[in-house]
Parts: C-alpha cells; structure tokens; sequence
C-alpha cells in the first residue's frame, strides 16, 4: 500500500537543506533496490530512533551510511551502518518553515 506522511523537522542537523521547523512529505512505499545516493530518508535507527538523514554510501554488503547535512550532526561512522529494512520512506518534498 501506498502511503505518505508528514514530518516536522525538530533539529538543525540537516541545516541548510532542510531547515529546522520545515516539514517533509515521506513516500513510505518505494523500491528498496533504487535507493538513491545523495537522496533524503527517512529510517529507524536502532539507538537513536527515527531520524532523517543523507544516503551517502551502500557498501558491498548492502548496509546503508547516512549523514546530516550540518556539522552538528551526528557522523555516518557514529551512526554506523544501516540495513535496507529499517528505511522508512524517502522524502519526496521540503516544505521550509
């Protein structure tokens, strides 16, 4: 089933592509084998909980490294590595504050 949701932006961590208090619209049915690099997704962290970041590299064993755009940001290398399953949805439109 198709689904799109809305999500407010709380932190700075992806100024100044999305700035703190915009909104995002979340395509939460999407194919898993086109992920985009330099696309936004939204993904279950297994520490930190939902979080929407960059999609910077798929390694050779299919894990998935996420950045912020900022330097406030926690890094890819303290995220680590994300499996495909626990993407979301991909964010298809910014709405800025």
């Amino acid at each position: 089933m198709f689904g799109i949701n809305l999500y407010r932006i709380a932190g700075v961590s992806m100024q100044p592509r999305i700035p703190a208090g915009s909104f995002v619209l979340c395509m939460s049915a999407f194919s898993r084998t086109r992920l985009t690099l330099g696309a936004v997704y939204l993904f279950d962290h297994p520490r930190l909980g939902e979080l929407i970041k960059t999609l910077v590299k798929i390694d050779c064993a299919g894990n998935l490294w996420f950045k912020g755009e900022n330097d406030t940001s926690i890094s890819s290398q303290e995220m680590g590595p994300i499996r495909s399953g626990r993407v979301i949805g991909k964010v298809t439109l910014i709405i800025s504050a």
